[in-house]
């Protein structure tokens, strides 16, 4: 079925609002936690929140794979399939739920905290840390649920719950903190509060769809369902895209303090957000690629859309922040967290331009058959960032960390469009791999290089390379790209 115009005005609203609130809020209550928790503090419940991401490592590709089929056998009319998939995939996470307040429970009684913090009063940080893996436990539940409306292409339910389910433990985190509650009393509401938001979703989903919901069980241990293989693909590049996300973080608190994690927290929470906030436009084309590429229709229009969106708008806010910010960073996070962190930010900014390419491949490719490509591509560049950061810590301390990252993307992207347009978009210009990522490397030239003389013209080969790589190829294939009813029409290939 088509995706109706009015609908697609509705998820575009919705999704906006969904990725525009958040960051606003963590913008606002950065400050306020550092400030009120210290700066120690503060790098103490980043330290729990990057450890507790690991524990995502126990998602065996529920929420993809969950999109992935509904798309797919929507295209096809079978709901009885659709309603298989989902009742396979939410007891899977209610025992990936289970699982994950076992391994809190688990690093709660040999103290796994120890290796990365250093302290006289480990029970309060390992309570943290046990109470931060219940959160994350129900979480499961959560992706299982949201990810039926996005297969659907209801992305504005979706947005509407995640708004909530966000916002509410964001707003109760910043009035707990204001009111001097210690992390304990935080962690312990967020639990709370994610469990009512996992009731409110399964009576939103109940209504929206209610035949869709069965009773949950452990079946699904022995049960064999066709094309559910693609979980432990997605899992793979998920875990794997996870355990590199995490990796320069838990370096800086290993090899230094929660202190100096804290400040480099900062910079990785403002690249986090830009890249959320593209990831999360980039998952309307999933559903979308599946279910053109089902009804047998081209996708080559929704690529050059697509990719120029992201690309685009995401590096002229950096370019931006990288020109403008100081002034924006100051006021915000005060003269000495400023100093101590801007570098920081810059530097990760720059990294985060490459990685913003890595987007319109990672979910064109996960709703084709090349799902084991996405893998690939995961292990490859993560690997590659990994020994990339040790080295760089080796070479220039924290600072080299970010370089070797910024480097180890810039070897890598070439590859992965290289092989991402032989296996999924064959008929385009074969050479066009090695220009992708060229933009970034002006931007990378600002911050090597404060001489407004040096600085003008790379900002001026900045902006001529966005317009023959990204904006032209994609005007050509609509004349009307800036309008909301070029874009949609090319989207809904009418």
């Amino acid at each position: 079925m088509s995706l109706s115009r009015e609908q697609f005005i509705k998820n575009s609203v919705w999704t906006f609002l969904e990725l525009a609130l958040y960051p606003i809020l963590m913008i606002i209550a950065t400050p306020i936690f550092i400030k009120k928790l210290g700066i120690e503090q503060y790098g103490l419940w980043m330290l729990v929140s990057t450890i507790t991401l690991g524990v995502n490592v126990l998602n065996i590709g529920v929420g993809d794979t969950n999109i992935r089929l509904i798309s797919k056998y929507r295209a096809e009319n079978n709901f009885a399939l659709i309603k298989r998939v989902f009742n396979y995939n939410f007891s899977f996470s209610l025992f990936l739920c289970f699982c994950a307040m076992f391994v809190g429970i688990a690093f709660y009684k040999f103290n796994f905290i120890s290796i990365f913090y250093k302290t006289t009063d480990y029970k309060f940080a390992s309570t943290i840390l046990l109470l931060a893996c219940f959160s994350s436990g129900i979480k499961f539940i959560e992706i299982a649920l949201l990810s039926v409306f996005k297969g659907f292409e209801r992305f504005d339910i979706s947005s509407k719950l995640i708004l909530l389910s966000k916002n509410s433990i964001m707003f109760a985190n910043l009035a707990l903190v204001i009111l001097n509650y210690d992390l304990v009393t935080v962690f312990c509401f967020s639990v709370i509060i994610n469990f009512l938001n996992v009731l409110t979703q399964i009576a939103v989903l109940h209504y929206y769809e209610r035949q869709i919901i069965g009773y949950p069980n452990f079946k699904f241990l022995k049960e064999k369902l066709e094309e559910l293989n693609y979980n432990f693909w997605y899992w793979l590049q998920s875990v794997v895209a996870l355990m590199g996300f995490l990796a320069d973080k838990l370096v800086v608190a290993y090899f230094t303090d929660v202190k100096t994690l804290g400040y480099y927290s900062i910079a990785s929470l403002i690249g986090t957000q830009i890249h959320n906030f593209f990831l999360s436009f980039g998952s309307f084309i999933f559903p979308r690629v599946s279910f053109k590429l089902a009804a047998n229709k081209e996708i080559k229009g929704i690529y050059f859309i697509a990719r120029s969106i992201v690309a685009l708008i995401g590096w002229f806010l950096i370019l931006t922040l990288l020109l403008f910010g100081d002034f924006v960073f100051k006021a915000w996070l005060g003269n000495e967290t400023f100093l101590n962190s801007i570098y920081f930010i810059k530097l990760y900014l720059v990294f985060e331009a490459g990685m913003l390419l890595i987007i319109v491949p990672f979910y064109f490719i996960n709703g084709t058959k090349h799902i084991k490509l996405n893998s690939l591509f995961e292990v490859t560049i993560r690997s590659a960032h990994f020994f990339a950061i040790l080295l760089g810590f080796y070479l220039s301390g924290v600072n080299g960390i970010l370089y070797g990252l910024i480097i180890s993307t810039f070897i890598n992207i070439p590859f992965q469009y290289f092989y991402f347009q032989k296996r999924v978009l064959p008929d385009l210009n074969r050479f066009q791999f090695l220009v992708i990522i060229s933009p970034v490397f002006f931007l990378f030239g600002l911050i090597i290089s404060t001489n407004v003389f040096f600085q003008v013209p790379l900002i001026l080969g900045f902006i001529i390379l966005c317009k023959l790589i990204y904006f032209d190829p994609a005007k050509q294939q609509s004349k009307e790209i800036i309008s909301l009813k070029g874009l949609f029409n090319k989207i809904e290939n009418k």
